[in-house]
């Protein structure tokens, strides 16, 4: 009886082996699917914020995060400058706007500010300083362990805290732009100094895409020159006539909406496809004409021979004919 049931096993094993797929194929199938490509163009981002400034019902450290995002989708963003006039204050925010109700920590919302206030402070900072009580009693390794958990909701915190200390007396957008990692120039030319910077960053060849938040005509010849160093351009504030010698543009309202960062990867694989098949088009180039050289045995032009020939018979004349005129006489 042990005979039929081993060739029994020894057949159930060969299906099953024939069954599973073989390893060369589940290489192939796992190979085969196409793997994301991290951006690698570098990106820049120059901001004149006297002459293309964000909704006004929208933070400003709103709207610069949500700038970085449309400019990082686009490629590796290397540096964000911008320009500030000294004299540049933030508007007052304005209270039936629902973002400014908004609580940063659970995300509820309150139609007055004052609600809001008194939330943040009767709950969010007791809980806070409850989280600070806790790791201060703790002691060695559980104090680092208890300290690594809570990192992420004491930043929580802290950011919350600052956003709603700066909404309460808005002044100079220069602090609210740093907490947004943007490095903020004063400057009473904030024009001017953005174009002198852009043109830096052109003649370096340090970034492969550059983005101009601005509403000023007078940054054209800036786009052309980006066009002609290979250097690729979009511009922030499409309301002008500034996006028109851009590659692509975009409005603040299609920024904050988030629809800029879905376009990028789109725009990026056509500008990567344009240029291969730029790098792949036939030029006829035209050969230079061979140039005609004619050489000469002597240094003269040839009429000392021609002077000389004169004097006896014409130089049409060839030497044969007149030995045969002596023979026959």
């Amino acid at each position: 009886m042990s005979r039929p049931l081993h060739n029994l096993r020894r057949r159930l094993l060969s299906s099953t082996l024939r069954v599973l797929p073989s390893p060369s194929h589940r290489l192939s199938t796992t190979s085969s699917t196409p793997a994301t490509r991290a951006p690698t163009t570098l990106v820049a981002v120059l901001w004149d914020l006297a002459a293309s400034r964000p909704p006004s019902k929208l933070p400003l450290y709103d709207s610069a995060v949500r700038l970085h995002l449309a400019a990082s989708s686009f490629g590796r963003l290397r540096f964000s400058a911008a320009f500030v006039h000294p004299c540049h204050r933030l508007p007052d925010p304005d209270p039936s706007a629902d973002a400014t109700n908004l609580c940063r920590v659970c995300g509820r919302k309150f139609r007055a500010r004052d609600a809001l206030l008194r939330h943040f402070d009767t709950i969010h900072t007791r809980e806070h300083a409850k989280r600070l009580e806790r790791i201060e009693s703790s002691r060695g390794d559980r104090r680092v362990r208890l300290a690594a958990s809570l990192s992420l909701k004491l930043s929580k915190y802290t950011k919350a805290a600052r956003e709603l200390t700066a909404g309460v007396n808005p002044g100079s957008p220069a602090d609210e732009l740093r907490r947004a990692r943007v490095h903020a120039e004063l400057s009473r030319y904030p024009s001017t100094a953005l174009r002198d910077r852009a043109q830096e960053v052109l003649d370096d060849g340090s970034v492969g895409c550059l983005m101009l938040v601005s509403g000023r005509e007078e940054l054209s010849p800036l786009l052309r020159l980006a066009k002609e160093k290979g250097v690729r351009s979009v511009v922030v504030g499409g309301e002008s006539g500034l996006a028109r010698w851009a590659d692509t543009g975009f409005t603040w309202a299609e920024v904050i909406a988030g629809k800029a960062r879905k376009a990028a990867p789109s725009m990026s694989g056509k500008w990567r496809d344009r240029d291969v098949l730029k790098g792949l088009e036939w030029r006829y180039e035209d050969d230079d004409e061979e140039e005609v050289v004619f050489e000469e045995d002597g240094d003269g032009d040839g009429s000392e021979e021609l002077a000389g020939s004169a004097n006896g018979k014409p130089w049409w004349k060839l030497e044969s004919d007149g030995e045969d005129s002596s023979l026959c006489t």
